[in-house]
């Protein structure tokens, strides 16, 4: 047998022993599945960057060499599992500022490219304001407007992240879980859409 098969057998054998360790009352445990991991990756062609997203930090790649720039921790965010929401998203601009949202408050987190400052923004919601509704599927359309989905409900938000605000295009009660934008926009197609009121 080679080094390697012996190497990768005693792998294997750590990685089973592992997930039926003995219980403190000598029976056996069986460690559960992990949970859906996070990693939300977000190319910057532009300024030669790779954006990278997961439950604790945000990490900025050098795209040519993979050397990381930064790592970045976002003040206060939560995150809600993926069994009760839909995940959270990162999204960059035109600019290269990145967006995070979270899965359970209507709140963003926006990063600046040059100087990786994070700046808190809390939406006022025209809708909901009485329920968790958090954002995932962030998109920047080509006029720069900021669409997302409902984490929790089947809903299309408009985001203006100037003025610190979220407004319901329409929502889907038919869709069980739409976790993004064009999803949406599909089942709108072919279901019944409850269209939201128009801005005043």
């Amino acid at each position: 047998m080679s080094m390697q098969f012996k190497l990768s057998i005693h792998v294997a054998v750590a990685v089973i022993a592992t997930a039926m360790l003995p219980a403190c009352d000598g029976s056996l445990r069986r460690e559960t599945p992990a949970a859906a991991k996070l990693e939300v990756v977000r190319a910057d062609p532009a300024r030669n960057r790779l954006w990278v997203l997961d439950h604790e930090v945000i990490s900025v790649y050098d795209n040519t060499n993979g050397r990381r720039l930064r790592r970045i921790v976002l003040p206060e965010w939560i995150v809600l599992p993926q069994r009760y929401s839909c995940l959270p998203d990162l999204a960059l601009d035109s600019s290269g500022a990145a967006f995070v949202s979270s899965n359970v408050l209507p709140v963003l987190w926006r990063i600046d490219p040059q100087r990786y400052e994070v700046t808190r923004i809390e939406l006022v919601l025209d809708t909901d304001s009485d329920k968790d509704v958090g954002f995932t599927g962030l998109s920047f359309a080509g006029d720069g407007t900021l669409l997302a989905a409902g984490a929790m409900a089947a809903a299309l938000w408009q985001i203006d992240t100037s003025a610190a605000s979220a407004r319901k295009i329409a929502s889907y009660p038919s869709v069980v879980r739409g976790c993004d934008p064009a999803t949406l926009v599909r089942a709108g197609q072919d279901q019944t859409v409850i269209a939201a009121s128009q801005p005043k």
